[in-house]
């Protein structure tokens, strides 16, 4: 009878210390770290179309054509991706405009929508789920690298905006136009 006692109080010790650690709709606190639960999303609008500031990258020889981050739309969103409107400008002049976001810390991105800069609208991307990096992919490792340096996520807005000043051909934002109109 002893013996089972001594079970029972084990597997309900047992049982309680589960239920704590599932933490069903309750923060856990260790240390100065708060679990939040699972990562979720903020939803956020898309910016308007035009008026950008671009700011021009640093990029690998490798990389033909240039790059450019529109600095009015850089943004560490609440949720610590980081969204922005991206400029891929060809050697032959074709552009190709898209709002992205970035989680620094998971390397993966999302393409929010794409831009026509004709009519001047964002068409919204329909694929909607988070994608791992692509190690083929060098303009996105360009961006990146450029926004989360050493794979670092930027702790706040200003060192985000520090981030792309130091990646940038220029010594800060500094407006352009290479839209061809």
């Amino acid at each position: 009878m002893k013996t089972r006692l001594i079970i029972l109080g084990m597997l309900c010790a047992a049982n309680l210390a589960h239920a704590d650690l599932s933490g069903k709709g309750r923060e856990k606190k260790t240390g100065n770290y708060v679990d939040e639960g699972p990562w979720q999303e903020q939803v956020l609008a898309l910016p308007s179309y035009g008026g950008m500031e671009w700011v021009e990258l640093v990029k690998p020889a490798s990389l033909k054509g240039q790059l450019f981050i529109d600095s009015k739309t850089l943004l560490l969103a609440d949720d610590r991706t980081i969204r922005f409107t991206l400029l891929q400008l060809s050697s032959g002049g074709i552009e190709n405009i898209s709002h992205e976001g970035v989680h620094c810390g998971e390397r993966t991105q999302r393409s929010y929508a794409y831009g026509d800069s004709v009519n001047k609208r964002w068409f919204e991307s329909i694929r909607k789920e988070w994608r791992k990096l692509d190690p083929n992919n060098l303009a996105m490792k360009t961006v990146i690298q450029a926004l989360c340096p050493d794979n670092t996520p930027p702790l706040n807005a200003t060192e985000l905006s520090s981030n792309l000043a130091k990646a940038s051909t220029m010594a800060g934002p500094t407006k352009i136009d290479p839209i061809r109109k």
